[in-house]
């Protein structure tokens, strides 16, 4: 029989966090989840350095072998659960473990019903019965409006205050006492800056990863990971792509476990939709008709040298991020969008991403404060266009769960 080959279609992956850093949380069906079999690639434990020992021949002496960090790269479509079950603390979006051993610590919010405003305006919206008085309790949340002036429309929350008053991400029509709204079941992802040791485990948890290929099994521990890029192309699903390093744990033959928990419908995609209200992607409250979008969250990433374990590295730790917003929308005239006026005077507004129509597989990036930093002339077909990059910045004020904010991902 000749040796078996391994086929890269055939193959599924298992994510668990872990309750003691870089011990094997030994992942099981349940911890399944999609990805792109064309998307992932890992390395070797190993590499080899040539040595410059002299040993009487021309012919190089055995080379020096060394250890290596792992580092597993990982490309999947951005979706939520589907289907008509609530979300609730344990009713999680797919990537939730990706997600929090890179460094975004979720939350879930249950669902508050629609109420009266008590006061608003074209930008902002003041809740009513039902929401709390917690400042930033809302953020990076959406609004569903259900009634009166604003009725169909779903803006997210950029702000908010004790006094609860909710500043949105859209521009709407004149809201009034009339205006009914409320928030569905969701679960946010924001960025953290653990503040002490002990904030670490959950800010910054650690996970095992789990790959089979086909009659193999790769393990990995102490796996922490950043999210290199969110990538939207105009009327298709997001990528995310996640860059995870830890601590090769061996390999063996092993069968792919059955009962895989792989949600199987279709991502959402960067449009309107037919009868929709609400722009798929907003920047300073305008929507930009753009061929492609790019989210950069990637964080410092870093496996420290450590003798003391198998390879002489330990497991990874997260850094310092530098999130950026790439677009390239259709230039304009100046009264309309001025980019390089806002440059020159160091502007500062939000920006929204917005995908998918369906409840419960829908998914959006709010950014409270963008500045743009650079405008480059470019074209798309025979129209000019604009390389835009603007930096993504963290608001003044964290949330409750002491989030930084800059990028608020939610799945509602």
């Amino acid at each position: 029989m000749p040796d078996p080959i391994i086929r890269t279609t055939n193959v599924a992956m298992l994510f668990k966090l872990e309750s003691s850093e870089n011990v094997d949380a030994a992942p099981t069906a349940a911890d399944a989840f999609p990805f792109e079999e064309d998307g992932y690639s890992y390395n070797s434990p190993f590499a080899s350095e040539d040595s410059n020992e002299a040993n009487g021949s021309l012919v190089g002496a055995a080379p020096m072998v060394v250890g290596k960090p792992a580092e597993i790269t990982i490309r999947c479509r951005l979706k939520g659960i589907g289907g008509s079950t609530p979300y609730s603390a344990s009713v999680k979006p797919p990537h939730h473990a990706l997600l929090s051993a890179s460094g975004l610590r979720g939350l879930f919010t249950a669902a508050v019903a629609a109420a009266a405003l008590t006061a608003g305006s074209t930008s902002s919206a003041t809740l009513g019965a039902g929401f709390s008085s917690t400042a930033q309790a809302y953020r990076g949340m959406p609004l569903v409006i259900s009634g009166g002036p604003g009725a169909g429309q779903t803006p997210f929350i950029t702000d908010y205050s004790a006094a609860k008053v909710a500043t949105l991400s859209d521009t709407m029509p004149l809201l009034t006492t009339s205006t009914l709204a409320g928030i569905p079941d969701n679960w946010t992802y924001a960025g953290t800056s653990p503040q002490d040791v002990a904030a670490r485990a959950t800010d910054h948890p650690s996970g095992t990863l789990y790959l089979y290929e086909d009659g193999t099994l790769l393990k990995f521990t102490g796996c922490r990971g950043t999210i290199q890029d969110i990538s939207v192309d105009t009327a298709k699903p997001g990528f995310v792509t996640f860059k995870l390093m830890g601590v090769f744990a061996g390999k063996t033959d092993a069968a792919i476990p059955s009962g895989l928990a792989v949600p199987g419908h279709s991502a959402p995609i960067l449009a309107q939709g037919l009868g929709g209200l609400d722009p798929a992607f907003l920047v300073n409250r305008l929507p930009l008709p753009v061929a492609s979008l790019s989210l950069k969250l990637e964080s410092a990433l870093e496996s420290p040298d450590d003798p003391n374990t198998a390879y002489g590295f330990s497991s990874a730790q997260i850094g310092e991020r530098v999130p950026m917003l790439t677009c390239d929308p259709l230039a304009t005239t100046v009264a309309v969008r001025n980019t390089l006026s806002q440059i020159a005077a160091f502007a500062q507004y939000p920006g929204l991403v917005r995908c998918g129509s369906a409840a419960r597989n829908r998914w959006a990036a709010t950014m409270p404060l963008l500045q743009p930093v650079e405008s480059t002339p470019g074209a798309r077909g025979q129209f000019r266009s604009e390389q835009m990059s603007l930096r993504i910045l963290p608001p003044s004020a964290r949330d409750p769960q002491s989030r930084d904010n800059e990028i608020v991902i939610c799945f509602y």
